[in-house]
């Protein structure tokens, strides 16, 4: 800190120009993104998304309330001594320690109904060939996984996002689609919102999703309410961006928006808010790829996004711990191979949806229902729940 004594005398030894500090045994922290790190800058008193922001610079830091336990939340490695070589932070973990963390554990009952998986995209696409970011993962009873992608030169075959309603409301089974479903009680309370279908209308409005984030900034603003809050189930999964964060905020509202809302006015079960006595219907359910490798498959936080040789290793790893015990999801080779070969990970995550929608299946009715009213007591049904 610029003010403890330590750091005054530096400065007037070497006429106001600080070299550097010895830091020994460093402990290397990833967060994966600016609105993860806590605390503020001491100079301007402001997150690291203002102090940070366009590019990297140096500042003095206080990271408040966090500690040492806090931070070390996302380590990715500890270096035990500073002569000890390490790979970079970040790096994917050698081949060898990636496995199916539950392997050899017993295999769970097979599932009843049919199981599905989106990978969503809010970005631009093509309303006749489709969109080449949606993937649409599917595993019946007694056969292996179908993988679609949206992007397809037969028209018939495409999938825009709002083509995904008619799609579920034809499919009766469970489906965990990869995006937000409702927002932070303090920030619906700031657009003032106070349900959580009046958030589905608010996303329905004539308005890009551009410009709905862009109010949504500055009613929490007038309202003094912290732009970057996260929702109670984002906390205690320890998920990594908030629902209208620059990379997410077209996905939420567009989710919201072309998805959710046509099946929430047709009556389609979505959890929590939904009944989960409609077996015979589609159940959707929010689901979180990243949350699912890191607690259910691997054990462990990897980066398996990207064109690198580790970043294959890792996706190899993550389709090997989906067809390991406990969850035995029958891939087959050659959709392995598109999962795999996809640099930017989204047929992966659509396989990966799948084990959440499972997981989905296994919580009874009386569940959900304890989660909405635990959601209902502190008034914060708009922010909605998901099973990791």
């Amino acid at each position: 800190m610029p003010d403890e004594p330590s750091t005054r005398e530096l400065y007037r030894d070497r006429g106001g120009f600080v070299a550097w500090w010895h830091v020994r045994n460093p402990i290397p922290v990833q967060f994966e993104s600016l609105d993860a790190i806590p605390g503020r800058g001491c100079a301007s008193g402001r997150g690291a998304a203002y102090v940070f922001r366009g590019q990297v610079s140096f500042a003095y830091w206080d990271f408040g309330s966090a500690s040492f336990d806090d931070l070390c939340d996302g380590v990715a490695i500890a270096i035990p001594s500073i002569t000890v070589p390490a790979r970079p932070v970040g790096a994917v973990p050698p081949a060898s320690t990636l496995s199916a963390a539950d392997s050899g554990c017993e295999l769970w009952p097979r599932p009843e109904l049919p199981l599905y998986g989106v990978d969503f995209s809010g970005g631009e696409e093509d309303h006749r060939y489709g969109n080449a970011k949606i993937w649409v993962a599917e595993w019946s009873p007694g056969k292996d996984v179908a993988l679609r992608c949206g992007r397809s030169t037969n028209t018939t075959d495409k999938i825009c996002r709002s083509d995904l309603p008619t799609l579920i409301r034809r499919s009766p089974g469970w489906w965990s689609l990869d995006f937000p479903f409702g927002i932070a009680k303090e920030t619906a309370c700031a657009l003032e919102l106070s349900s959580w279908p009046e958030w589905l209308r608010w996303c329905g409005g004539a308005r890009d999703a551009t410009s709905l984030r862009n109010q949504a900034r500055d009613l929490t603003s007038r309202a003094g309410v912290a732009w970057s809050l996260r929702r109670q189930v984002d906390e205690s999964h320890k998920t990594t961006w908030f629902p209208l964060f620059e990379q997410l905020y077209r996905q939420t509202i567009y989710g919201v928006r072309e998805v959710l809302l046509p099946l929430h006015d047709e009556g389609v079960c979505i959890l929590p808010w939904g009944s989960t006595a409609l077996r015979e219907s589609a159940v959707v359910v929010e689901g979180f790829p990243g949350a699912t490798i890191r607690d259910r498959l691997l054990k462990q936080r990897v980066s398996y996004k990207g064109s690198t040789g580790a970043h294959k290793t890792a996706r190899q790893a993550i389709i090997k711990a989906l067809q390991t015990a406990p969850f035995a999801i029958p891939i087959s080779d050659n959709i392995a191979a598109v999962a795999v070969e996809d640099n930017e990970g989204d047929a992966l995550d659509a396989l990966v949806l799948l084990a959440g929608s499972w997981v989905a299946t296994t919580l009874s009715s009386e569940k959900w229902n304890q989660q909405l009213a635990r959601l209902d007591r502190c008034n914060a049904t708009v922010e909605g729940w998901f099973p990791v």
